[in-house]
């Protein structure tokens, strides 16, 4: 599955916001700090992790820049075209397709917290903002 293994010291800038896709990696080892526009929005530490697939996934530049903190091991996988990986390796395709499934899961539910804590936001008549 992997094209190939590389190992990224601490600190490595191993994808950059605004980059092309062409490929994604999954982490092996170690852990990676995901930003938007230089604002920390998670730490990926558990083995298997995907990240970076979306750039190829929307046709569009990368959305985020991923360091490496501490040391990591990542394994990275040439993901253009996309079409040519759906069809020749589909188990990536379904670990990918979780992927995107767990983080909509985690950003509703964040969405919900902000709802709750904020009125403007609901349709509910008698907590509207006047």
């Amino acid at each position: 599955m992997p094209n190939e293994e590389i190992d990224f010291p601490h600190g490595a800038t191993v994808l950059k916001q605004g980059d092309a896709g062409g490929f994604f990696y999954i982490l092996l080892s170690g852990s990676v700090e995901v930003y938007k526009d230089n604002n920390l929005l998670t730490t990926l530490m558990f083995p298997g992790t995907i990240f970076g697939e979306m750039a190829d996934i929307l046709g569009k530049p990368r959305t985020c820049t991923v360091k490496v903190k501490g040391a990591a091991r990542l394994a990275k996988v040439q993901s253009h075209p996309m079409e040519e990986l759906i069809k020749d390796q589909p188990d990536v395709v379904v670990k990918i397709i979780k992927t995107l499934a767990s983080r909509l899961e985690r950003t509703t539910a964040k969405l919900s917290d902000n709802i709750k804590d904020s009125p403007m936001w609901t349709v509910d008549p008698s907590k509207k903002h006047g």
